[in-house]
């Protein structure tokens, strides 16, 4: 069944300015012009870049409900202060607005991609607090945070894994100087390895893809390692600069799409380990396996702005992580981490959230496998997973015969939300 549209305003806010020009957090607030039963429910989304304007959140105003989005400060995404106090308690922040408008009684939070990490951290801590996280050896400690306002219920949808920034290392790379020299023992562009220029969906064997997948982790280690040692020598004055320092890392840019064994061999993260529901955009629903239908494509290892990852000391260290040295994934699962000690792992954190739960995943991404992996670890007595036969990460159709995909999922969250008993009787 089609879902009813109606027509929205926006309007905007700010909260923390400094008052030099900083306007500091932003949300863009929509409004159907309508009042329903449903604008008792708010919907937030946010993630480390701006939301203000994302689809699906703007489509639930476009289906009665009051819809938000935030922009954090402006902020370069690799060399910032990575400290999560930050945004945890912006989040706070934006939720007591929308429960102070007259009428809301409940806010959900939509949290897609990154931002799946950061508010499943945001409703575990909302929920538990932060004992999980203290004293657990962290060279930067996890901040004090003050208390936050929980979220009603959370929408996971296609979340990351929380730890994109190691699935992209590029093993191969010899050295931080630059991005030419390589291990070709450790390539994926080296016809010995399995690869085939003729081929943009390549098969590399698993032995490979193995011996690939713990070497990022050494090369993680090794970079962790050298900022450790980097952060000693800055908080003793002896570091380039007072308070952090750059890192240029050759092969480590491009998460989702760039010179990564998941990205050109997309068996790798590329089914459901059960047979999962399949919405497609007339609507329907088909119960399957659901493998990916994602596309893959060459690339070039040495680029600079796709290639390569500015990140800091403090960034590294503030995101740290603790692995296996046999980390790896698989088609359909991931093995070999500490995820109590990584605030980002939706897997993780959803065993301590107890409000409403939808994961969503979209096939033709890889975040779909992490959406199941988190949805059988949930513990909320209400809890959904949904796949979206043909969407990108990004909500588009692959190709056009998969129509309508942003519609037909906007239609089910919005189905989801409206369900008497969960949010509003």
């Amino acid at each position: 069944m089609t879902e009813k549209l109606y027509e929205i305003r926006s309007e905007f806010k700010s909260f923390n300015g400094d008052g030099c020009g900083n306007n500091g957090t932003q949300m863009a607030v929509y409004y159907p012009l309508e009042k329903t039963e449903r604008t008792k429910i708010a919907v937030l989304a946010m993630h480390q870049s701006n939301y203000m304007g994302f689809s699906p959140m703007v489509e639930m105003a476009k289906r009665g409900f009051i819809a938000a989005g935030i922009g954090l400060k402006n902020r370069s995404r690799k060399v910032r202060d990575a400290n999560p106090k930050y945004w945890l308690e912006e989040c706070s922040v934006c939720i007591d607005y929308l429960k102070s408008i007259p009428g809301v009684e409940k806010v959900v939070l939509m949290a897609h991609s990154q931002g799946g990490c950061m508010l499943s951290a945001y409703q575990y801590i909302a929920e538990n607090g932060t004992d999980r996280f203290r004293n657990d050896g962290r060279t930067i400690p996890f901040p004090e945070v003050e208390k936050l306002t929980p979220a009603d219920g959370l929408m996971l949808l296609d979340g990351n894994y929380g730890i994109m920034d190691v699935m992209a290392l590029d093993p191969a790379v010899r050295t931080l100087d630059n991005g030419y020299s390589r291990i070709p023992e450790l390539d994926l562009y080296n016809p010995d390895n399995g690869y085939d220029p003729a081929r943009t969906n390549q098969t590399y064997p698993e032995e490979f893809a193995v011996r690939f997948q713990r070497a990022q982790v050494a090369y993680y280690k090794e970079l962790l390692a050298m900022a450790k040692e980097r952060y000693e020598k800055i908080k003793a004055g002896r570091g380039q600069f007072l308070d952090d320092e750059i890192i240029f890392i050759p092969g480590a840019g491009g998460g989702s799409s760039n010179n990564k064994l998941f990205c050109q061999d997309s068996r790798w993260l590329g089914r459901t380990a059960k047979p999962r529901k399949l919405l497609h955009a007339d609507g329907t629903i088909t119960e399957e396996v659901v493998y990916t239908n994602r596309t893959t494509g060459h690339s070039t290892p040495s680029d600079l702005m796709n290639g390569g990852q500015l990140a800091s000391v403090k960034y590294l260290l503030q995101t740290e992580l603790r692995f296996d040295d046999d980390w790896g994934y698989d088609e359909c699962s991931i093995h070999g981490m500490d995820e109590k000690f990584n605030y980002l792992s939706t897997r993780e954190n959803v065993k301590g959230i107890h409000v409403p739960l939808l994961c969503e995943g979209n096939q033709a991404s890889h975040e779909f496998v992490n959406m199941e992996i988190t949805y059988e670890n949930a513990v909320s007595a209400d809890k959904d997973y949904i796949a979206l036969a043909g969407s990108r990460h990004d909500f588009t159709p692959v190709s056009p015969e998969f129509g309508d995909v942003l519609s037909a999922v906007s239609d089910y969250f919005a189905a989801w939300l409206a369900k008497p008993g969960r949010f509003i009787d």
